[in-house]
C-alpha cells in the first residue's frame, strides 16, 4: 500500500476522532460547568481542524513539505489537548493545581468515560501514523 493509502486510513482515524471530540465538546458545552476551558478547547478544535485541513491537501498534492506542516500543527494541537485533559480532570476530581500527566491519562484510558479514551486512542493513532507517513514520505523523496 502507497503513502497515499496509509495517509486516507490516517484520515479516517482524525475524523472519527474529530467526531468523538465533537460530541464531547457539545456534551461538556451543555452541562454549563464554570470551569470549561473555553480558550484551551476552542485552540484545541482549531488546530485539530486546521490539521485535518492541511492532512487533506498534502493527499492531494503530495507535497512533502504540508505534511510536516500538518504534523506540526496537530502535535500543537494535541497539546492543547493534554490541557484540556488536565482540565477535566481537575474539574471532576475537585483538584486544585498540577495534575501528574500520568494520573491524568490514567483516567481518560481506565475507560470509565469511553468516549474521552476512544477519542486519546484513536488520536495517538493519528499522530503517530501521521509521523510514520511523514517519515516514509521524506525518505521516498
Amino acid at each position: 500500500m502507497g503513502i497515499v493509502a496509509f495517509a486516507f486510513v490516517d484520515l479516517v482515524f482524525l475524523l472519527v476522532t474529530a467526531s468523538i471530540g465533537l460530541g464531547m465538546l457539545v456534551s461538556w458545552w451543555r452541562q454549563n460547568d464554570a470551569e470549561f476551558p473555553t480558550f484551551k478547547l476552542v485552540t484545541h478544535a482549531i488546530l485539530q481542524v486546521t490539521s485535518i485541513a492541511l492532512w487533506v491537501s498534502f493527499i492531494v498534492t503530495q507535497e512533502l513539505a504540508l505534511a510536516w506542516t500538518t504534523f506540526a500543527v496537530i502535535t500543537a494541537g494535541q497539546t492543547f489537548g493534554d490541557l484540556v485533559m488536565f482540565a477535566s480532570y481537575r474539574s471532576r476530581m475537585s483538584v486544585v493545581g498540577s495534575v501528574p500527566y500520568f494520573a491524568a491519562a490514567r483516567d481518560v484510558l481506565s475507560f470509565r468515560r469511553p468516549a474521552p479514551a476512544v477519542h486519546a486512542i484513536c488520536g495517538a493513532i493519528a499522530w503517530f501514523g501521521m509521523l510514520a507517513i511523514c517519515i516514509a514520505a521524506t525518505v521516498t523523496a
